[in-house]
């Protein structure tokens, strides 16, 4: 692997690696988010646990995968889960947002569609062009009624807003690969309190 220069100190790393794409994949308990590097070397895996609707489990796996090992992991989560239907190819994206919870059950924010808009200091800074919004848990609960028109005014507001990310800050976590430079949002146009 090529020596990467650490982002703030100019150090290089020996061990530097950026997940560039990623597909989003579900069975009735789990999402897996898998992430694969610029030149498809390794392959990296996030489980997200759809089970309790009321928390949020992440779970990154510390496993480099290669392409075979990946498509093998696949293959058996796919003969595991077909009981309950099986694994399920959801989406492709470059990155997620973060995570939300309304009055209801948390939702996955998506960037599935960016466009590279310049260079800063030698990483490449892409705009967020286009998001999705996912919920985490499997089965909806009906109280989650109660939260449609408050998810419907962020999803509206927040895609109106100018967003920018970059996959090249280092990091551990999948989840926290894009690094969100500029959000905009009103302070005073959600009422937050409780």
């Amino acid at each position: 692997m090529a020596v990467e220069e650490n982002w703030i100190t100019g150090v290089p790393e020996q061990n530097s690696c950026y997940l560039q794409k990623f597909r989003l994949y579900e069975t009735c308990s789990q999402f897996y988010m898998i992430g694969t590097d610029k030149n498809r070397t390794f392959w990296r895996v996030l489980k997200i646990d759809r089970r309790e609707p009321s928390e949020l489990n992440i779970l990154e796996d510390s496993t480099k995968y290669s392409d075979t090992e990946c498509r093998d992991l696949l293959r058996r989560i796919g003969e595991g889960n077909k009981p309950t239907g099986g694994l399920k190819f959801v989406t492709s994206c470059y990155g997620i947002i973060g995570f939300i919870k309304f009055l209801g059950p948390y939702y996955m924010l998506l960037i599935t569609k960016r466009r590279k808009i310049g260079v800063i200091c030698g990483h490449t800074i892409y705009a967020i062009s286009k998001t999705m919004m996912i919920p985490v848990p499997h089965a909806v609960q009906s109280n989650v009624a109660n939260s449609k028109n408050e998810k419907r005014s962020f999803v509206n507001y927040a895609c109106k807003c100018n967003a920018y990310s970059s996959t090249s800050k280092e990091t551990h976590v999948i989840s926290t690969q894009y690094v969100i430079i500029y959000l905009y949002l009103d302070e005073n146009y959600f009422n937050l309190s409780m």
